[in-house]
């Protein structure tokens, strides 16, 4: 662990960023539901997607670097809730992914806390990585700064291995919800 090291991401490291999650995410659950695929068309995708939200809303990231290469990922994303539409997904195609992305948003959108707090996400470690500490190492730092303005903090999930991750840095769920059959857990964390 020792020649790993954390630090912020650069406007550089967008697009490295970008796929590390695409890769680290491709196989959640809720993307497999809503992209109904995992090959290398969808990564690419999702890859645009991460590439955009670093671009337009980065907040603060944190790159967890081995020698020169990005192997993990963190945001966090200060926010107070959000209004979602409901009559945006009513009538619309069920086989499209622009459809099912825009349920899956506004779904957790309903469930983000209406005072300020951290938002986490996306946080993702490439699969080679994952289970070696890295997770823990940014987790580590996402905490030492929210615990610095003694805020609250948030984030949805939709693996059950995350849950139990999440709690061991103090986060609770405080709420769940389906989506197109995938169980969602909304964690809050409260600093003290």
């Amino acid at each position: 662990m020792s020649n790993i090291a954390i630090s912020f991401m650069e406007k550089s490291d967008i697009e490295e960023s970008a796929r590390v999650l695409s890769i680290a995410m491709l196989d959640n659950p809720i993307h497999l539901v809503v992209f109904q695929n995992s090959d290398e068309r969808i990564r690419i995708q999702i890859e645009n997607d991460f590439t955009n939200l670093l671009k337009d809303r980065p907040g603060i990231v944190f790159i967890a670097k081995e020698k020169q290469n990005i192997i993990g990922v963190m945001r966090m994303f200060s926010c107070s809730g959000k209004d979602t539409a409901d009559d945006e997904t009513k009538s619309q195609d069920e086989n499209s992914i622009d459809w099912r992305r825009k349920v899956w948003m506004n779904e957790w959108g309903r469930h983000d806390p209406k005072d300020q707090h951290w938002h986490l996400g996306p946080i993702g470690v490439l699969p080679s990585h994952q289970g070696s500490g890295v997770g823990s190492m940014l987790m580590n730092r996402f905490c030492l700064e929210v615990d610095a303005c003694r805020a609250s903090a948030f984030l949805e999930t939709d693996k059950n291995i995350n849950v139990v991750f999440y709690e061991k840095f103090g986060f609770k769920t405080i709420a769940e919800s389906m989506i197109f059959g995938v169980k969602s857990p909304y964690m809050q964390r409260v600093s003290t």
